[in-house]
This record gives C-alpha cells, sequence and structure tokens, in this order.
C-alpha cells in the first residue's frame, strides 16, 4: 500500500506530490522548514478523506 503527501502552501493551495519511501522524513522535514502544512496518509486514509470531502461538499452546497 502506497502513501500519498499534501502539501498546503503560504496561498492556502493543497497539491499532491509523490513520495520517495526511502526519503519520506527527509521530504516532509523539507516542506516544512519551507513554511507548508505537510498531511500524509496512506491510501486507506486518502480514501476515507475522499469519502469525506464529497459529502461536505454536497452538504454544504458547494
Amino acid at each position: 500500500m502506497g502513501k500519498h503527501m499534501f502539501v498546503t502552501g503560504t496561498d492556502g493551495k493543497t497539491r499532491e506530490l509523490p513520495i520517495d519511501p526511502k526519503n519520506q522524513d527527509r521530504q516532509v522535514k523539507e516542506h516544512r522548514n519551507a513554511g507548508r502544512e505537510v498531511t500524509v496518509l496512506d491510501e486507506d486514509e486518502r480514501i476515507r478523506y475522499g469519502l469525506l470531502a464529497e459529502q461536505m461538499r454536497r452538504t454544504t452546497g458547494r
């Protein structure tokens, strides 16, 4: 099962970036040092968060 890294920049936009499993800690540290918010999810968490986001969009009408 793979992992997914989501990085939110200072502009508030979130991007999904590839993770190098051997250098995950270094990658996360570099982004955090640059002032970005980093979230790392496994495949199951990514699916659950995606479903939750979809439910929230439907509920709020966005």
